[in-house]
């Protein structure tokens, strides 16, 4: 099962909580939710996926990844995961280090709700000092 919501009352973040069992199809099925929610507010909303409850990835991960890794909005604000293998960590903490370019979109692994806050924090006062040119 996948759900989807505001995680703020301000609606500048959406949490999805991922529970085992869960399905690529439940994913994009959220989608359209997603997308609505984007379109009912003006500004950019920060994205939580919270995996804490959901760690058995179905399999094709790879290509299902990839794809939700190539959606992108004007709206989409900096990605946070929560949940992930130590592994993965490092190599997203490597990938902020090569590419700091797209550091500000590129998902990054949070410890705990805590520190994904914290994170959100940090990028949106990124944003703030580097707004994007038009």
């Amino acid at each position: 099962m996948i759900e989807l919501d505001w995680d703020d009352l301000q609606k500048t973040i959406i949490r999805y909580t991922f529970i085992d069992p869960w399905t690529w199809d439940e994913y994009y099925a959220t989608n359209d939710k997603r997308d609505a929610m984007l379109s009912s507010v003006p500004h950019i909303v920060n994205i939580i996926l919270d995996f804490r409850r959901g760690k058995q990835i179905p399999s094709q991960a790879m290509t299902h990844f990839r794809k939700a890794a190539a959606w992108d909005s004007p709206q989409r604000g900096g990605v946070v995961i929560l949940g992930i293998h130590n592994m993965l960590q490092a190599l997203g903490n490597i990938m902020m280090i090569l590419y700091p370019q797209a550091a500000l979109k590129a998902p990054r692994p949070a410890k705990d709700l805590d520190d994904a806050y914290r994170i959100i924090a940090e990028i949106n006062l990124k944003r703030e000092k580097n707004p994007p040119v038009l």
